[in-house]
């Protein structure tokens, strides 16, 4: 396809999807994912979730890895509570990042002890930190055609284990998941949830914006409906993509304009990209001479684009617009305003 044919496609395909309206009956409910290990809201970030009356906070729990001592899946980076979580009145989603690599090495025979742990782990630590209201765990993997059958089969033990507490079960849902449910399968799960950011090509240089890239994001929507019950996630956090010798080497997380802005050490090539001018350390890594920085972030308006692709879906009764990440909306200067007038835009008003 040439270029003027596939952008005039693009275009044709945004404006039939931002062109159709949500049903009137669909409710928003505003929410966060909280992902930093430490958890230590700043005053800003209290005021946004009382701002906008957030109903709940996705909360990350901790990881999972393959660990080479003991050849199993084991929890790392747990969460670490500096401030009471419950001086929050929200309902808490306790949420688990497992690594596709956990579920490669997982043999299909040691999936049901490993999920037993999993939730074992969940509900301790739901009542070590006293979290209130969990209506909900959710799993977040990407995970592919080789990990599907251990995966699937982890989430459909988990969910009758939390069924006998009467707690659903949600799993992430990538863009290429909802395109292709037929090659990817559809997780046994009681709802999902869109992630709708990192859709662009982040190791190539040319990339616009890899985190939102609505242009990327268009041919992914051609379906308007899962066959699940959806949430949605959308963006709110920045980070610069390092390059060194025409290769992305690292992302560099919170990277701001800011952070760049010493003209002896970084010369700005405009557009968002820079070049480095001497060699220094930056977030603890040592930057070379020559290397590149494409700095990424979100703002208001590509939220509202987002959006306005997104309205015509085939969403459920009650939506949860999540964004991610709390503590990283406030520093991009996210406030309750912008994001509520986002959540507007979403419902058409």
């Amino acid at each position: 396809m040439t270029w003027w044919l596939k952008y005039a496609f693009t275009g044709a395909m945004l404006l039939l999807l931002s062109g159709c309206s949500m049903p009137s009956t669909t409710t928003v409910h505003p929410a966060f994912y909280h992902w930093k290990t430490t958890f230590d809201p700043a005053p800003e970030a209290r005021q946004l979730v009382r701002g906008m009356a957030t109903e709940r906070i996705y909360l990350r729990l901790f990881d999972v890895d393959w660990d080479e001592n003991l050849k199993a899946p084991a929890p790392l980076a747990y969460l670490e509570p500096k401030q009471p979580l419950n001086t929050f009145e929200v309902e808490w989603v306790p949420t688990i990042f497992i690594t596709n690599r956990s579920l490669t090495l997982l043999p299909v025979q040691d999936v049901p002890p490993f999920a037993e742990k999993l939730i074992s782990k969940v509900l301790e630590l739901t009542e070590t930190l006293n979290l209130s209201a969990v209506p909900e765990v959710q799993l977040d993997c990407d995970w592919t055609q080789s990990t599907r059958e251990v995966y699937f089969r982890l989430l459909k033990i988990c969910r009758e284990r939390l069924s006998e507490h009467g707690i659903a079960l949600s799993a992430t849902i990538r863009l290429h998941q909802l395109r292709y449910p037929e090659q990817t399968g559809v997780p046994p799960v009681d709802r999902g949830m869109l992630m709708y950011y990192n859709m662009g090509e982040v190791h190539q240089w040319e990339e616009p914006n890899s985190i939102l890239n609505p242009a990327a994001a268009a041919p992914y929507l051609q379906s308007r409906s899962y066959a699940l019950p959806l949430d949605l996630a959308l963006p709110a956090f920045q980070w610069g993509v390092l390059f060194r010798e025409g290769a992305m080497i690292r992302l560099l997380s919170g990277l701001s304009a800011n952070d760049l802005s010493d003209p002896e050490r970084f010369y700005d090539m405009k557009g968002g990209r820079y070049e480095v001018v001497q060699g220094t350390f930056l977030q603890g890594h040592y930057l070379y001479e020559g290397d590149l920085i494409r700095l990424e972030t979100v703002t208001p308006e590509a939220l509202h684009t987002a959006v306005e692709q997104l309205r015509s879906f085939d969403w459920p009764g009650n939506v949860y617009l999540t964004f991610y990440e709390l503590d990283s909306a406030t520093e991009l200067g996210l406030d309750a305003a912008a994001l509520e007038a986002v959540i507007k835009a979403f419902k058409g008003e």
